[in-house]
């Protein structure tokens, strides 16, 4: 008798508990088929999924929320990336290195308006394929300081890498028919 009991008290409790999961996968999936329709999309489909895997993505539910999240994680991985070159720019004591490095300082400087007319562009509805072209532009001049002087190592590399494939992300977005 005592069992039963408990089993009837804990009955409401497993129901409530299923529909709040029954329900939280049906929210979840519906994101995540918008989120996959976009990264399968994608020439950058791994560095997609990888982007939208965090909670604040997976609250995307247009198109529109999609780009605004990855123009937000660009210019927030931009700023992280800017202070980066700016210390071993400044760190840098050999001097021919440091005249490049503060090339490519200057292009991140200019980037930041890039991304800045970003956010501008997607709130007008405009082509965010030109204006993540015209931030895409800036890193291939820093990348492009490296192939000019080949015997200076490239400690932006990987950052600039990074940040492409946000542009190309963006772009990719753009594109998609959703």
């Amino acid at each position: 008798m005592g069992r039963s009991i408990s089993l009837i008290f804990l009955l409401p409790y497993i129901f409530l508990l299923s529909v709040d999961l029954f329900g939280a996968n049906l929210r979840a999936n519906a994101v995540t088929q918008l989120i996959q329709k976009v990264c399968d999309y994608s020439t950058v489909q791994d560095f997609c999924y990888n982007v939208f895997a965090n909670d604040f993505a997976q609250r995307a539910k247009t198109k529109y929320n999609i780009e605004d999240v990855a123009i937000q994680l660009a210019y927030s991985n931009y700023t992280i990336i800017h202070r980066n070159v700016w210390n071993i720019t400044s760190n840098e004591t050999n001097p021919e290195f440091k005249h490049i490095y503060r090339k490519c300082l200057h292009q991140y400087l200019l980037l930041k308006s890039d991304l800045e007319n970003l956010i501008d562009v997607l709130i007008l509805e405009g082509n965010l394929d030109e204006a993540a072209q015209r931030a895409t532009d800036h890193l291939n001049v820093c990348v492009g300081y490296f192939y000019q002087y080949p015997n200076i190592p490239n400690p932006f590399a990987k950052d600039n890498e990074h940040l492409a494939y946000f542009f190309e992300l963006i772009r990719d977005i753009y594109f998609t028919p959703l």
